[in-house]
């Protein structure tokens, strides 16, 4: 992270940012020495941006920074966003202001460090008179530097051109900057496990994988909008969570676990096929040490980046997750500083546990936001729904609502909650809104015609989630999991705002 804007002031220069200079003194925006006009939070939010220079900001954290509040729509950072945008367009019409001030998956925002430099004016001022070199002198050196910046050209173009993955934070030219990267959908499908002997680990390594897709912000782990993804647990059996509803995806993942000839090692084969023809497209085969099961996995990350050519993005590979699933429910809750893969772990234990007291969950959950006072999109999103079954409806709704900011996960589940504390709030017209995208997005991993079955008024007044009914058919799911007994009564106190069946005719 660099912080251009204190560097700026300690040097009491200014910032060249593409063809536009910003003074952090005077707090103006010039171009050719003419002042560009700014609100003022667009200066604040531009100031943020030179703040952190290359690393992404997370919308929440630039709301939190620029409005001083968590309940800005994310509609007022994108206008604010598309101003900067535009002004930085008109400044460089040739070059893609995108790139510039980047939209980063799952992350947020940055301002692209490679086109952000400071301009010490007072380096002039400061230093002794030098003699003027002759124009002689001028004309040997520039044509020197044109010779071999025409040599070096010449021996480029002998080459087969390679296009290699970029990293944005890395990223040093401006033609890296108008690489545009494709997101890639996947669903986490199967494990299947060919000898007993590596069952014990077959929670770590589901664990592991899927915490280390959903992080990368270029693979979109389909997984998550499936409903069944949060009513699940994360277990010993072959699928995961949210696996088998998913109607449209790229590639589903499939992997293979056998114990290898050493003690302490498994042979894993992983398979990516393609979702719509179940044809194979990539194959590969590794060990993994029991005893650096995170680090191991990395290598089948980093091998399904590079697979589909997308940028590699460094992980410190610090994880125990072996030793922490193994641990009790209560040696996790009292686990020094849990990793955020780690919290996402719990908080779903936690979601499936129903004799567990209402205050341990609280005090949890306030220890996670001093951990996490900017946690991820699915951290927000369990955390929301642990404050959703001990009954901290407003809380759960704030941090739901966050948690789906940047659009990333559509689950009809989390939409029926929503519907469900709208219900609690007497909130006719929210109660309907947010059940309707909960059908919608359930159109998602059900038959649409289900869907549309179930928008007719006899069944909405009888049997309001009817459509649910289907996904839980083949599944491991019953009518006693804590997530799902949230809803009783849920169609009863709905009645009053549902469409009023229509009366049989006398025959």
């Amino acid at each position: 992270m660099a912080d251009i804007l204190a560097q700026a002031k300690a040097r009491q220069c200014t910032i060249a940012i593409d063809e536009l200079v910003y003074d952090p003194a005077s707090r103006q925006l010039s171009k050719n020495a003419q002042e560009i006009e700014l609100e003022p939070r667009s200066i604040e939010l531009l100031e943020v941006f030179l703040q952190q220079t290359g690393t992404p900001i997370a919308a929440e954290d630039i709301i939190s920074r620029v409005w001083q509040s968590n309940y800005i729509s994310k509609n007022v950072l994108t206008n604010r966003i598309s101003t900067l945008r535009a002004i930085f367009k008109e400044s460089s019409p040739e070059l893609d202001a995108t790139k510039l001030l980047v939209t980063y998956p799952k992350k947020g925002y940055y301002l692209n460090a490679t086109r952000v430099t400071l301009i010490d004016t007072t380096a002039d001022l400061i230093a002794p008179s030098k003699p003027v070199q002759s124009k002689r002198m001028i004309h040997l050196v520039y044509m020197s530097l044109l010779m071999i910046a025409g040599f070096f050209i010449y021996q480029q173009s002998q080459k087969s051109p390679i296009i290699a993955p970029v990293n944005p934070l890395t990223a040093t030219t401006r033609q890296d900057a108008h690489i545009t990267i494709a997101v890639v959908e996947l669903v986490l499908n199967r494990i299947h496990v060919t000898n007993s002997a590596a069952s014990p680990y077959v929670t770590t390594i589901k664990t592991v994988l899927l915490s280390q897709l959903v992080a990368y912000p270029y693979i979109n782990v389909l997984n998550q909008d499936d409903p069944t993804y949060f009513l699940s647990p994360l277990n010993d059996n072959e699928y995961w969570p949210g696996d088998g509803n998913t109607l449209f995806s790229d590639y589903k993942l499939n992997l293979r676990l056998d114990k290898a000839p050493t003690s302490d090692q498994l042979t894993a084969r992983v398979e990516l096929v393609y979702h719509s023809s179940e044809k194979q497209t990539y194959r590969g085969e590794y060990i993994l040490s029991t005893g650096s099961l995170d680090q191991d996995i990395q290598k089948i990350t980093d091998d399904l980046i590079d697979y589909f050519k997308l940028p590699v993005i460094a992980s410190a590979n610090t994880e125990q997750t072996h030793a922490f699933i193994n641990q009790t429910l209560a040696q996790q809750l009292d686990a020094d500083n849990p990793s955020m893969f780690q919290a996402n772990y719990l908080a779903r234990r936690l979601l499936l546990a129903p004799d567990l007291k209402s205050d341990q969950i609280q005090t949890w959950l306030n220890r996670i936001d001093k951990l996490f006072p900017f946690p991820s999109e699915e951290t927000e999103i369990w955390l929301g729904l642990l404050d959703f079954r001990i009954g901290n409806y407003k809380r759960a709704r704030e941090r739901l609502l966050k948690g789906h900011f940047n659009n990333q996960i559509d689950n009809a589940f989390i939409y029926l909650v929503l519907s469900n504390i709208a219900l609690k709030d007497d909130k006719p017209e929210l109660f309907r809104y947010y059940y309707l995208k909960s059908l919608v997005s359930l159109s998602l991993v059900v038959p649409s015609k289900t869907v549309f079955e179930q928008l007719s008024r006899e069944k909405l007044t009888s049997q309001c989630l009817g459509a649910w009914g289907v996904l839980f058919q083949d599944k491991a799911l019953t009518a006693d999991i804590h997530s799902w007994a949230m809803f009783a009564n849920y169609c009863e106190t709905a009645a009053p705002y549902l469409p009023k069946a229509s009366a049989k005719r006398s025959q």
